[in-house]
Order: structure tokens, then sequence, then C-alpha cells
């Protein structure tokens, strides 16, 4: 890569629960040498004017979804054009629904359209609230290094079989309770429920990522054998029966 790799993280001010910018943290100890660009509600995306090579955007609160809508809506059309030109877009937990059609939330007496970058939806049930853990293969670490996360939210998301899943869950649930696909990939875009931060938690997807990223340049982990040490931890723990919760399954979809 003849340029500095550059990262651009999306309204860090109100972007920011769960820990999960986290993922930016420990990609920024991976490539001590990138250039990570914090853009803030008020500010223009990086992505309108510069070359980006990922664009992250972290979990939200409710109203922070509506806030991240309304900036993002004057670029959406390049968002769409960034995504069909290979751009690596990293958003997580419910980051992910902005992009989608319509966001309805009963509780707090809303329905409003997305971005609709992405033909699905997303329901908020404030009384609601899933906690529960996941795991599935994703193609670039393959079975013996499947994904492992976490989901801990107030919505589900609904979309067609034909929008492609970020994985399909072995263990846990999907979108929904109803489905084991979860997240969006479509390209080098990745949307997905689950926190960790999902880069800490998961070092063999982060350095697949880092390939992707840079493929002129070999990744390297920080703190790589810890990371490494605790990724086997987890992975033999998800994979004790007992840890498993009856609820953290797909659910058979009621007959009318």
């Amino acid at each position: 890569m003849s340029r500095a790799l550059t990262i651009e993280v999306l309204f860090p001010e109100i972007a920011n629960l769960h820990g999960d910018n986290a993922n930016i943290a420990y990609l920024a100890q991976c490539r001590p040498d990138a250039r990570v660009i914090r853009t803030g509600l008020t500010d223009t995306p990086a992505f309108v004017s510069s070359s980006v090579d990922l664009v992250y955007l972290g979990p939200l609160t409710e109203l922070g979804q509506l806030k991240a809508i309304e900036r993002l809506r004057p670029y959406r059309d390049q968002i769409v054009s960034l995504i069909e030109a290979g751009t690596v877009f990293l958003f997580t937990q419910n980051a992910l629904e902005v992009l989608g059609a319509r966001i309805r939330n009963d509780d707090m007496s809303y329905d409003v359209p997305g971005l609709g970058v992405f033909e699905l939806e997303s329901t908020v049930r404030m009384f609601g609230r899933y906690n529960g853990k996941v795991m599935g293969m994703v193609p670039e670490v393959g079975a013996e290094h499947p994904v492992l996360g976490y989901k801990s939210q107030f919505s589900m998301v609904t979309a067609p079989q034909s929008l492609p899943g970020f994985l399909t869950a072995d263990r846990g649930i999907g979108r929904d309770t109803a489905t084991a696909v979860e997240g969006v990939r479509v390209g080098n875009f990745i949307g997905t429920s689950l926190l960790g931060p999902l880069l800490v938690v998961n070092p063999h997807f982060t350095r697949s990522l880092l390939a992707q990223l840079d493929p002129d340049s070999e990744p390297t982990l920080a703190h790589e054998q810890l990371a490494l040490a605790a990724y086997e931890a987890r992975l033999s723990d998800f994979r004790v029966q007992r840890r498993w919760h009856h609820f953290e399954r797909v659910l058979p979809t009621r007959r009318a």
C-alpha cells in the first residue's frame, strides 16, 4: 500500500456503546502506522472527498440511530457506490439498522425510514431486550476458527433470505429468533449485531480483515499470544452444551 492505511470512525461521540470502539483501538494497535479519522456529528465524512480503507460505525442508542440516519442521508448514494466499489465497511450491533428500510419503535411512537441501502427492517421493543451468545463460521477463517460473539439488543432485524448474512449461526440466533442467518455481508460490507468487541474476541478473523485491508503487508496481531489464548479459552467454553441457555437458539416459526 503506497499510502497510509486510513480508517474512518463515524460519530464516536454517540456511537460508543458496549465498549465496541475497542474494535478500532485494537486495529490501531495492530497497525500503528494507520491513520484513524474520527468524524463527529457535525463533520463531513472523510469518505466523501478522500480515499478511506475502512468505514466503521458502532452501537448507538435508539435516538442516536435517528441522528446517524439524519447525518448520513445526504451521502446515501455515495455509501452505495463505495460498497459497490469494494470499500470495507464494518457496522456493529444496531449500527446496521441505520442502513435498512425503516426502524419501528412502538414504545417511543416512531416509524422512520432508514437509508434504504439494504432491504431490511428493524423493530425496537424497549421492554424486550435479548441477551445471548452466537457462534458461526465465516469463509475467511473456516470452521476451525468460528466467529464468537454476544448479543445485547432491544431490536430484531427482518430481511429476505436473498440478502447474504455475515454468518450462519451454529449456535445462538441470527437476525432474529426465527433465523440462523446473522447480519449482512455484501461485497466487503460487514454488518453484524455481534458484540465482543468482535475484532478483539476473534483474532483469526481480525487477521483476515487486516490482510484484506492491505494485501501488500503481512498482517500482524497486537498482543497475538494473549489474543489467541483468550480465543481458544472462549471457544472451548462456547463448545460446552451446558453453557447455552434454551432461549439461545432459533425458534420454530409459528403457523397461523
